[in-house]
Formats: structure tokens, sequence, C-alpha cells
């Protein structure tokens, strides 16, 4: 990166705070303000304003083909340095749009698009606009992994009932029903009760993963769309868990329906009780190689730079570096 003798660069930051949060302690420096505010309180939503107003960048966590409250306060200030970042389920709810006869918006048509994995990417394209993959999603490698627990147990995630079918939670509760002796826990989910859950199925909530991962033999992911790039997957294999998962990502093991993970977890469950399940080292490999704050880092800075000094609202030199990362493909959530 250039060195620069004026203020700090500030890029106003926007979207999903599971995400967004995370951005501040990560890229913020004497060069670069990153600062993330709170869009649930007046002095979270002013000081949002403020930073709106000062910004050389605006960078969303989240992708879209419609205004929505900030992107049209942008458009207003004039801030035509503008990039989304698309993930998660961003593109069917814009694919709805267009079937239901909403246009593109040619304001944000014209910005710049990236998506957390090449899978996504693609997607966005064939809504009609240009999108490149960009690997912005990381997590921290963890140092010394504890082993895995001396009983076999599943972890597996859904936000709500709302998002199930999406999350694959039927799934879910049909592997377990299947699997009565195999202990499952399900966090993220806050209602209650979860209907037709096997007795073998805990529901926690929303806790503090850390301790769920070091509790845990194995993720498993049942998504039914999961463009992007899943922190939880990341998360699991840095603590060097083994990954079952719908979806095709190193170091993890790929299902696609309900009998192949049945017998997945079976096979992992014997190995884990000869004694010949350790720790997915290959997983923690592949964290520490691509997905590691310090490479996720110093890669978009650069990129956030070479975008604030291009000329015109959103022409970006291209990067003299490979787009592709085998594999790459998630969201947390």
């Amino acid at each position: 990166m250039s060195s620069k003798s004026h203020r700090p660069y500030v890029v106003s930051v926007h979207g999903l705070p599971d995400f967004c949060e995370k951005l501040t302690p990560l890229l913020s420096s004497e060069q670069w303000e990153v600062p993330y505010r709170s869009p649930f309180t007046l002095k979270g939503l002013a000081a949002r304003f403020f930073d709106l107003v000062r910004a050389d960048l605006v960078y969303t966590w989240g992708g879209r083909i419609t205004f929505g409250q900030f992107t049209r306060v942008a458009r207003f200030l004039g801030k035509n340095k503008l990039i989304m970042l698309w993930c998660g389920s961003d593109v069917l709810f814009a694919q709805q749009q267009l079937n239901a006869g909403i246009a593109i918006e040619p304001w944000i048509r014209n910005k710049i698009h990236w998506a957390v994995s090449p899978a996504m990417a693609e997607e966005v394209r064939t809504l009609g606009l240009e999108c490149e993959y960009v690997q912005a999603s990381f997590v921290d490698s963890v140092p010394n992994p504890e082993p895995l627990p001396d009983k076999f147990r599943v972890l597996v995630y859904a936000p709500s009932f709302k998002k199930a079918e999406l999350y694959g939670l039927d799934r879910v509760l049909e592997v377990a029903a299947r699997l009565p002796d195999v202990e499952f826990n399900l966090v993220g989910i806050l209602e209650w009760p979860v209907p037709s859950c096997p007795p073998n199925v805990s529901v926690h909530g929303r806790i503090d993963l850390t301790i769920v991962y070091e509790h845990s033999t194995v993720l498993y992911r049942p998504v039914r769309h999961d463009g992007g790039i899943s922190f939880m997957v990341l998360e699991a294999l840095a603590h060097g868990r083994h990954v079952v998962y719908t979806r095709p990502f190193p170091a993890s093991i790929l299902v696609h329906d309900v009998d192949e993970a049945c017998r997945e977890l079976r096979r992992l469950q014997g190995l884990h009780q000869s004694g010949q399940l350790g720790l997915n080292y290959r997983g923690i490999e592949v964290i520490a190689n691509d997905y590691s704050s310090e490479k996720v880092r110093a890669d978009l800075l650069a990129r956030w730079e070479r975008v604030i000094s291009s000329e015109g609202q959103n022409s970006l030199p291209a990067n003299p570096k490979s787009e592709t990362c085998a594999g790459a493909d998630f969201t947390r959530e």
C-alpha cells in the first residue's frame, strides 16, 4: 500500500452486523478508519450518517438490486465509490424481485459488485450484473485446537423457522431420527419448541460457539443454498473439527442427501469409537493458508485503495493476482 500524508481513508461500512463488526478490529489503523456503527440506536445511526458524509469509500456486506435506506442516503450524498459484497441468500431475494418485474436500479448496476465465492459471483452475473469473486471472508486461526471430545457429537445450525428450509433443518431432524444414539446440538434458533425434534437433539439458541466447537466432533451443514462461504464451516475447520457439507469445500466431506449424510456420520462415529479419528489437520491448514485474517487484511486494503484511487465512479484497475481460490464457497450462517 502506498504511503500518504493526508488524513486516514474513511470507509463507511453497512450490512450484516455479525460480519461488519469484525471489520473494525481487522482493518482500522493510522491509514484506515473503518468504524462499525450499530443501526439499532439513534446514536449509532447519527454516527453512521457522519461516517457516510466523510467516506472515501462505501462498503456494504450484502448485495441488492433496489435501494434501501442506506443506499438512498449514499446516492443523495454523491457517494459513487461503493462496493457491494454479495453473500448468503442475497441472490435469491434479488431473483424474486426480478421475477416480480422489479428492475435493477441503474445507480446500483453501475457500482462495484463483489461476491464471497466463485459460485456466488456466477449467480450474481446471471442477474445481469458484472461481479467478481473476492476472498473477503476470514476467521482467526486457533493456535492449539482442543482434541476431539471423548463423546461423538454433531453440531448443526439454523437461524430461525423462517429460514428452516434454506438451512435444511428438516434434513437435520431426519438424520438425527435415523441416528438415535448420536448426540446433536442445534444452535442459532430461538423459537421454541422445535417441531418433531427427536430426543437426541439439544436446542441451545445463540451461545458462545468456541465452547460448542470444542465439545463437537463434526459440523453437519445440510443447506439448500449456500452460494457464499459459511463462517461456521471455517470456524469448525479452524478448530480441527470435521465437516459434512452439502457444498463442495476443501477439507470437508461432500454429501448430497440424507442417506449420504447418515452414512458419513456413521463412518466418522465408527472411526471415533475405535480411536482412529483425530483432528482435521487438513482443515486447520486450509484456514491458515487461505482464510487467515492477515491475508484477507492485506488483500482487502490493497483493493480498497485501488478503488479509491481509480478515476471514475466504479472503474478499477485489474488485479495482478489470480482471482480464483479452489473450492472457495461462504456466509456465518
